[in-house]
């Protein structure tokens, strides 16, 4: 299999031209999310499209929007959705997430889920390389722009779910109360049981549609809690016993995907 194809257990992802190559966290956020019951899914930052198809697998009903800032991304992703199983309900565009209009775009007030794997120089990648990279970076798509700007483009029952670094929990959160949004989910990542914490999935929720609905019991309140007190507290998944030995919680959570799951 060339290295410019990544395969799936139920699709194939070319990633050759793209922004940002397929990764771990890439995939945790797509399996992670919750995607249940959303009818409209916007994946911004899209790059090749792998976490919009994995949305698409896992939830039949959901029509599936993804953008980016750059054109051989989009490109790809457009090639991607395509050939997938679910080129019906995949549609790709080049626009920019800090000047995104859904409704002139994408037909839709509205959007159930908003899912991101966002760039963050700032969080160990000091130089990077690719003007594609730096180009994203400057236009703005940051986890703080995602919760900005998403919280006035979910539906009332609306989530935001991403993937970004341990040391942004607090002032995401921080960030979220501002835009009058609430933690639903959060999960912490290590890569084997010997290495430091250096991701963190995050799910926003409207601060009223948290308050009505009915939570999972690992679910936190951000309020009840000193927010220090409450990230060490968050559920933590350890991705490895060892080199090439995965969890039983990683092997669950990615089963439907990873062909060695």
């Amino acid at each position: 299999m060339s290295k410019d194809v990544f395969r799936f257990k139920h699709f194939e992802c070319r990633h050759a031209r793209s922004s940002m190559k397929i990764g771990v966290d890439a995939v945790l956020v797509g399996a992670w999310a919750d995607v249940s019951g959303a009818r409209s899914i916007l994946d911004v930052g899209c790059g090749c499209g792998v976490i919009a198809m994995m949305c698409a697998q896992r939830n039949a009903d959901a029509d599936v929007y993804a953008i980016d800032i750059d054109r051989d991304s989009v490109d790809e992703a457009v090639a991607n959705f395509t050939v997938s199983p679910w080129s019906s309900r995949l549609v790709a565009g080049c626009a920019d997430f800090c000047h995104l209009n859904i409704l002139s775009e994408f037909s839709t007030p509205f959007v159930d889920l908003i899912i991101s794997n966002p760039p963050y120089f700032d969080d160990g990648i000091r130089n990077p390389t690719s003007s594609r990279l730096i180009a994203r970076h400057q236009a703005g798509l940051n986890p703080y722009v995602i919760i900005e700007r998403g919280s006035v483009m979910i539906s009332d029952k609306g989530l935001i779910a991403m993937v970004v670094p341990d040391t942004q929990f607090v002032d995401l959160v921080r960030c979220a109360a501002d835009n009058k949004l609430s933690l639903r989910r959060a999960c912490r990542v290590k890569g084997h049981p010997a290495a430091p914490v250096k991701r963190v999935l995050l799910e926003f929720c409207r601060a009223a549609a948290y308050k009505d609905s009915q939570v999972a019991a690992n679910d936190v309140v951000t309020s009840a809690y000193d927010l220090e007190a409450l990230h060490e507290s968050l559920p933590l998944m350890i991705l490895e016993t060892a080199p090439g030995v995965h969890t039983a919680e990683h092997r669950d959570l990615c089963a439907d995907f990873y062909l060695k799951f």
